[in-house]
Formats: C-alpha cells, sequence, structure tokens
C-alpha cells in the first residue's frame, strides 16, 4: 500500500454503544497534552532490575540500594515536567525524585530517584513511576 499523506484530527468520538449508545468525544490535545508519557512498574529488589510493565522506558539502572535511574526512551522536550511514584513499602517511607534533592534539575533522558524505609535506602520491593510533560 502506499502512503499519500497525513490524517489530522482535533477529536475523537465514540458512539459507545456497547456500554450507554451515547456518543462521547475527546478532544485530542487531551491525549497529547494530559497523558503520561512515561510510566513503569517494576521489582526494584529482584534479580531482573527492569520494569515489568512500562510505557517508554528503555531501562531501569540500578545506582545502588535504594537508589535507581528510570531511562526514558523518547526524551521529554524540557525539565518542567510533574512525577508520581509509589512503592509498597510498609511504615515509615519515602520515595523521592533524586535530583531535585540534590539541587540540580530534572533531566531530559532521564529521573533519579531514591527510596527509603525508615530513614534507610532500601530497595522497593515492587514501585511505580510515572511522568506527565511535553515529548521533545
Amino acid at each position: 500500500m502506499v502512503a499519500h499523506g497525513t490524517i489530522a484530527f482535533d477529536t475523537l468520538t465514540t458512539s459507545d454503544q456497547k456500554k450507554t449508545g451515547t456518543e462521547k468525544s475527546l478532544d485530542t490535545s487531551y491525549l497529547y497534552n494530559g497523558s503520561s508519557k512515561v510510566w513503569a512498574y517494576f521489582k526494584q529488589a529482584s534479580s531482573t532490575g527492569g520494569a515489568e510493565d512500562s510505557l517508554n522506558v528503555s531501562s531501569i539502572t540500578d545506582d545502588g540500594a535504594g537508589d535507581f535511574d528510570v531511562n526514558y526512551t523518547s526524551l521529554m522536550a524540557n525539565d518542567d515536567y510533574a512525577t508520581a511514584q509509589h512503592s509498597d513499602a510498609v511504615g515509615n517511607n519515602l520515595m523521592t525524585n533524586r535530583t531535585p534533592v540534590e539541587g540540580s534539575s530534572y533531566s531530559t533522558s532521564l529521573l533519579r530517584f531514591l527510596h527509603y524505609e525508615n530513614a534507610s535506602l532500601i530497595d522497593a520491593t515492587a514501585a511505580s513511576v510515572q511522568i506527565v510533560g511535553e515529548l521533545a
């Protein structure tokens, strides 16, 4: 098949007949601007060290106990993006972005995280991260 151009649209519309039978629409700018650009679920304490499931993640680097990098497949447009992270730790735990703690800005190619339990760096049994922002 020969390609003859580009399809462009501003709104996606569905009749949603399976659930409600009512037409629904979504502005495509929401998909571009409001959805996660990077996310990963991984088990830092496992022997593989990689993501169990992910989007736009090329690898996860283990920098030591409780210290890891999430490396992006496609770069972010700038270092002004939002992050969210979570671990399955029990008790007093904290998962924080490493670069802002050290006083520097985020990177467009990776984000470093530290995982603490009871004030000590420790590998997370399972963790997840999400990044929302603009891709390059």
